[in-house]
């Protein structure tokens, strides 16, 4: 989320702030894996990323509160589904991709969201995922700030 500090606001929707290259944004040299969800028509509705940790705002918080180094986390990140595709579900099945696929190369998921996406936060929630117990700040490139909170996935 963090990469997505200049452009246009965007009001409550993900990203936050529109980047003035939106390429760049999906695509981070963090990337490791990524994922897109397609329509019966083969349209992409939706995309979910992972990330190394190493360098993440999320990243202290997590190494003490997982007990794991940066190297067996993976940020959950990119998690988009398309303005028309929201409220059917949709978020869910890419969130446990990602989550199943760090799992299987022995890496927790972490994620960080902005504390007022009340959407986003009642499906981690949901899914299991635990709200770690500090808030983040999250300073931007042009003096604006994020306001995150930070979560972990289930065992």
């Amino acid at each position: 989320m963090h990469a997505a500090a200049a452009g246009r606001a965007r009001g409550r929707r993900y990203p936050r702030y529109l980047p003035a290259d939106p390429g760049a944004f999906v695509t981070s040299h963090q990337e490791f894996a990524a994922w897109v969800a397609v329509n019966r028509d083969g349209r992409v509705i939706g995309h979910v990323a992972l990330h190394d940790a190493a360098g993440d705002p999320t990243l202290e918080l997590a190494e003490r509160r997982t007990g794991r180094s940066a190297d067996h986390l993976a940020v959950v990140a990119r998690l988009l589904v398309a303005p028309d595709s929201r409220r059917a579900g949709l978020g869910g099945a890419p969130l446990a991709v990602a989550t199943e696929h760090a799992r299987s190369i022995r890496r927790r998921a972490v994620l960080d969201v902005v504390q007022d996406s009340a959407a986003p936060i009642a499906l981690y929630e949901a899914t299991g995922w635990t709200r770690l117990e500090e808030p983040l700040r999250l300073a931007l490139e042009d003096g604006r700030h994020l306001d995150l909170w930070s979560y972990v996935a289930p065992e």
